[in-house]
């Protein structure tokens, strides 16, 4: 009786396989006394076609039914040729998991021994074809041997990446407003995050989505909200494009466009030199992008025309060149607060605000408000190498609602007392400039210890 499977899940039956030998060939041959395949096709009953290919070695397996037909004696029994292929793919995964610089195309030319750009069957991967052949899951399971995986290890280990990957996927539902407020407010197809249809989504053939593909939606509709919110007609546009990429070589028009008004304005110069053609074009937006080497030179000419004529008012300056010179005023101001600060009187100035508002052993009474001294920078928002040198110009101060159990930790009360003091900002800069300048920072156990 021919053993059939079936499979519910895809309504299909599938009858095993068997792989004739040229044994098995030439001995039909005796047998029949003749090799021809029409006369065997005849006495068989099985189309011509079929029997001139396993006459002649084409075919790698034919049916059970077909092999008792042809050769007149039941199947032998061999090894299974064809296994589902669930086992094979969940190890697939896990094996480009853990090496992720493998594709799957690697993966495939390794197990099946292909030379580099040979083409690659994906659909064994995906799961469209859902039987793979028995030696890939044989092969799967030698290369976790060979990398010390046991079996039983392999098992718990399948078992566990399968749950994560049960856990990254995400509802569609979860995801739908977030594609609709994408495609409605930066014009960003569902496609395009997706990376595929959506209708295989809204018809419920696919129900669930990857993690990855739900934050960058979130992300990006986070970055639409701030850029509409804002006063500029093109913010939109400008993150469509940054998200999704842009035409090579261009840029847009709205990037440079109040740079093109500004030297109009002020320097008398004329749009069409810059764009090649009428300004009206682009305000119509018929056209949107311009070359980038026209851009570069919008700006190149901005800078310079801004440069050359100090008098301009801030306030009139085209938004990217009034943020680079707000930029420049604020460093300079820091810049030369932060040097008086290194005169004497400064000096003392900067022990008073640093000094400890109560006594050594008030901070000394609570342990647990103590943190490790790597993580005092950030309680102060100042910069590793920058803490490194305050404390170095004032370790007699830091000694003191400092504790050494194995390591330093210093109070946190002390730290958040000295940051709400009215000059702290200012020290903090100084120290941020002189971290500027130095390669690196000095220890600090050269200095608490």
């Amino acid at each position: 009786m021919i053993n059939i499977l079936y499979d519910r899940s895809t309504r299909s039956v599938n009858l095993p396989r068997v792989r004739p030998s040229k044994r098995d060939i030439q001995h039909l041959f005796e047998i029949e006394g003749t090799n021809s395949a029409a006369k065997l096709a005849k006495r068989s009953g099985l189309p011509y076609n079929l029997v001139y290919n396993v006459t002649r070695c084409r075919v790698k397996s034919i049916s059970e039914w077909n092999y008792e037909k042809l050769f007149g004696s039941p199947a032998p029994r061999q090894q299974q040729m064809k296994i589902d292929g669930d086992a094979f793919r969940k190890m697939a995964a896990l094996w480009l998991y853990v090496n992720d610089h493998l594709t799957r195309a690697d993966l495939y030319r390794e197990l099946h021994e292909l030379p580099e750009g040979h083409r690659v069957d994906h659909r064994i991967f995906s799961g469209k074809v859902r039987d793979v052949d028995a030696w890939l899951e044989t092969k799967m399971r030698a290369k976790f041997a060979d990398a010390g995986i046991e079996e039983q290890d392999l098992d718990l280990w399948l078992a566990e990446f399968e749950k994560d990957r049960r856990e990254d996927m995400i509802p569609y539902d979860r995801i739908r407003p977030l594609l609709r407020f994408l495609d409605e407010h930066l014009g960003i197809p569902p496609g395009k995050m997706l990376n595929r249809s959506i209708a295989a989504y809204e018809s419920g053939i696919l129900k669930r989505v990857h993690r990855k593909v739900y934050d960058r939606a979130s992300v990006l509709k986070q970055k639409g909200e701030r850029a509409l919110g804002l006063a500029r007609e093109d913010t939109g546009e400008v993150v469509k494009e940054s998200m999704i990429g842009g035409k090579p070589g261009y840029t847009l028009y709205s990037q440079v466009s109040e740079e093109l008004q500004f030297l109009k304005r002020y320097a008398g110069k004329s749009t069409k030199k810059y764009l090649g053609r009428s300004s009206w074009t682009y305000e119509t937006g018929n056209s949107k992008r311009i070359a980038d080497w026209r851009a570069r030179r919008v700006l190149r000419d901005c800078g310079r025309f801004i440069r050359s004529n100090p008098t301009l008012p801030l306030s009139q300056l085209p938004r990217s060149q009034k943020r680079i010179w707000i930029r420049w005023l604020t460093g300079t101001l820091t810049s030369r607060a932060s040097n008086l600060l290194n005169d004497p009187k400064a000096v003392e100035m900067e022990k008073r605000v640093l000094q400890p508002l109560r006594p050594k052993n008030e901070y000394h009474q609570d342990y647990n408000k103590f943190i490790p001294f790597d993580r005092a920078p950030r309680v102060l928002g100042m910069k590793r190498k920058a803490f490194d040198l305050m404390v170095a110009e004032n370790c007699e101060l830091f000694r003191i609602v400092g504790k050494y159990t194995q390591r330093w930790y210093l109070s946190d009360r002390y730290l958040r007392e000295i940051s709400q003091k009215e000059h702290f900002y200012l020290i903090s800069k100084k120290y941020e400039l002189m971290a500027r300048k130095l390669d690196q920072s000095m220890p600090v156990h050269n200095c608490v210890n």
